[in-house]
C-alpha cells in the first residue's frame, strides 16, 4: 500500500509539472506569435520550432511534458496564426479556462502514456528474466536427467543461480555430522570464492547455520556486527548480505544453496528463486545416492553369492566328500574280505550306516541352500519349523488369505525371519521373539520384535545389510528400530502381485 501511494503522488507531481511546462510554453509561444509579423513563412517556422521542441522534450525529458507542450503549441497557433485569430492580447479568463482544460487533459493523457510504456517495459523485462530463468533451469535439469556426476551438477547450479540472481558469490554446501559444512560448489563474478572441499565452521550468525537449524529459507540483510568465523570471512570478502535455501533429500536437510551480495540487500524473491535450483539439486543428489546404493547392493549380493558357494564347497569337501572317500575305501576292503571267503556282513552294515549318514548330511546341507519344506508346503509351515527350531522361544502369528506367495517372496521372507531369529539368539540375548506375518493386503507385512538388549548396528556385521539387500531386491522396504536396552524391531513390507490363491486360512499361532 505504501508503494502504491508513493507511485500515485509521484504521478500527480509529474502531471502538475507537465501542466506548468505546457502553460509556460503557451506563454512563450504567445509572445513570439504576437511579436512576429503575420506571414505564412513565419507560421511555418514557428511550427517547425514547435515540432523540434516537442521531439527534444520527448527524447530528453518525458512524454507528459512533450504532450502538454505540443498541445500548448497547437492552441497558440490556432489562436494567433490561423484565422479567425484572437486579438493580440493575452487570453481572458474564459480562454484561460479552456486552455487549462486542454493542458490538464494533455498532462493526464501523457501520464497514462508514460505508465503504459513503463508497464510494457516492465513486462518485457520480466518476460526476459523469466525466459532466462527457465533456460537456466532447463540446462540444469538436462544435466540431472543425463545423470551427470554430482560435482558437475553442483558447479553448474552455482554458476547458473549466481548469474541469474545477479549475486556476487554463489556457494553450495553439504552439511556434515559434526555440525560443519563442506563447500561442494562455488561461483564468483570476480573468481574470489571458497574452493570446493573447504570445511566451514557454522558457529555464529550466517545463512547456512540458519537454514540447517530451521530447514527453511533464510537471509541476512547485513553482516555488520554479525558474530562467528564465517561472518568474519564474508566481511573480508566484501560480502554485505546473503540469502539461502535448503537442499532437502529424502526428507532431511542435506545442504544449502547460498547467494551473497557485496552491495545492498538480496532482491525480493531471491529465496523463492533459489528454491527452484535447490529442488533440482536435491533430485541430482538423490539419484546419485540411489545409484551408489544400488551399485553397492549389487556388489554385496555378488559377494554374498560367492561366499555362499565357497561355504558349500567347504562343507562338501570337509563333510560328505570325506565320508564318501571313507565309504569307497570300506567297499574296497569288503571286496578283499569277500575274496578270502570271510564274513563281510559286519562291513556291509558299517557301509550302510555310513551311506545313511552321508544322505543325512546332504539333506542337511540342501536344507541350508533351500529348505524342502518351503518348496513343498509354503511359508506358513516353513516359518513354523523355524519357530520350533529356534533357540529363543518364538510367538508366531500368520494371517492372510494367500496360501502360496511368489517363490522369491517366500524365500526372501524365510531368510529374513531366519536371520532375525539367529541375531536374537546370538547378539540380542532375547528371552522371546514375536513374529507376525500378514498377507491379507496388497503388500506383505512382516514384523519381528524381540525383548533383547537392542543397539543393533546396521553396519556391524549382524546380517542386517544383507537383509536390506534381499528385501530391496523384492521391491520392498526394511526398517530396523533398535534403541539400546529396548529390544530390536524389524519391519518388512513387500508388494504382492495378483490376488489370493486360496481361501482365508485364518490366523496360525505357534508358541
Amino acid at each position: 500500500m505504501a508503494g502504491t501511494g508513493s507511485t500515485f503522488r509521484a504521478g500527480i507531481l509529474e502531471m502538475a509539472q507537465a501542466f506548468m511546462a505546457g502553460a509556460g510554453w503557451f506563454a512563450l509561444s504567445t509572445l513570439l506569435l504576437t511579436a512576429l509579423p503575420e506571414a505564412n513563412l513565419v507560421t511555418v517556422a514557428v511550427v517547425a520550432v514547435d515540432v523540434l521542441v516537442v521531439l527534444a522534450i520527448s527524447r530528453w525529458w518525458d512524454i507528459p511534458y512533450a504532450v502538454t507542450v505540443g498541445v500548448a503549441s497547437v492552441v497558440a497557433l490556432d489562436w494567433y496564426s490561423i484565422p479567425p485569430t484572437h486579438d493580440s492580447a493575452f487570453p481572458d479568463a474564459r480562454n484561460l479556462l479552456a486552455l487549462s482544460a486542454y493542458l490538464l487533459m494533455a498532462s493526464l493523457l501523457g501520464e497514462l502514456a508514460v505508465r503504459a510504456r513503463r508497464r510494457a517495459v516492465l513486462t518485457e523485462r520480466r518476460r526476459s528474466e523469466l525466459a532466462g530463468e527457465q533456460a537456466a533451469l532447463r540446462r540444469v535439469a538436462t544435466l540431472v536427467a543425463r545423470e551427470t556426476p554430482p560435482a558437475a551438477v553442483f558447479a553448474a547450479v552455482t554458476q547458473e543461480a549466481g548469474a541469474l540472481l545477479g549475486s556476487d558469490l554463489a556457494t553450495m554446501v553439504r552439511y556434515e555430522s559434526d555440525g560443519s559444512a563442506t563447500v561442494v560448489g562455488a561461483w564468483g563474478e570476480s573468481g574470489q570464492v571458497a574452493p570446493v572441499g573447504t570445511r566451514l565452521d557454522l558457529a555464529g550468525e550466517n545463512v547456512a547455520a540458519e537454514v540447517r537449524r530451521t530447514g527453511r529459507t533464510a537471509r541476512i540483510d547485513s553482516f555488520e556486527g554479525a558474530s562467528g568465523e564465517m561472518a568474519a570471512t564474508l566481511r573480508r570478502l566484501g560480502v554485505h548480505s546473503s540469502a539461502g535455501g535448503p537442499i532437502v533429500v529424502a526428507g532431511s536437510v542435506w545442504g544449502a544453496m547460498i547467494a551473497a551480495f557485496r552491495r545492498g540487500e538480496p532482491p525480493a524473491g531471491t529465496e523463492e528463486r533459489l528454491t527452484e535450483f535447490t529442488e533440482l539439486t536435491a533430485t541430482a543428489v538423490a539419484n546419485a545416492e540411489s545409484r551408489t546404493e544400488l551399485t553397492a547392493s549389487r556388489l554385496r549380493i555378488v559377494a554374498a553369492g560367492d561366499e555362499a558357494r565357497r561355504h558349500i564347497e567347504r562343507d562338501l569337501h570337509d563333510g560328505v566328500q570325506q565320508r564318501l572317500v571313507s565309504l569307497a575305501l570300506g567297499l574296497r576292503l569288503a571286496a578283499d574280505i569277500a575274496e578270502d571267503g570271510s564274513d563281510i556282513r559286519p562291513h556291509l552294515t558299517d557301509l550302510q550306516e555310513g551311506l545313511v549318514g552321508a544322505v543325512d548330511e546332504l539333506r542337511e546341507l540342501s536344507h541350508g541352500i533351500h529348505p524342502a519344506i518351503l518348496s513343498e508346503g509354503g511359508l506358513r509351515p516353513a516359518l513354523a519349523t523355524l519357530a520350533r527350531r529356534s533357540a529363543v522361544p518364538v510367538e508366531l502369528t500368520v494371517t492372510g488369505d494367500r496360501h502360496r506367495l511368489p517363490e522369491p517372496v517366500e524365500v526372501g521372507v524365510y531368510y529374513v525371519v531366519s536371520e532375525a531369529l539367529t541375531n536374537a539368539a546370538k547378539h540380542a540375548r532375547a528371552t522371546v521373539v514375536q513374529v507376525d506375518l500378514d498377507t491379507s493386503a496388497s503388500a506383505l507385512s512382516l514384523s519381528v520384535v524381540d525383548d533383547g538388549v537392542g543397539g543393533a548396528d546396521h553396519s556391524a556385521g549382524t546380517g542386517l545389510v544383507g537383509l536390506t539387500d534381499r528385501v530391496s531386491a523384492l521391491g520392498g522396504r526394511l526398517e530396523v528400530t533398535s534403541p539400546a536396552g529396548g529390544g530390536t524391531s524389524l519391519r518388512v513390507t513387500v508388494p504382492l502381485d495378483g490376488g489370493p490363491s486360496a481361501g482365508d486360512q485364518g490366523p496360525d499361532r505357534v508358541s
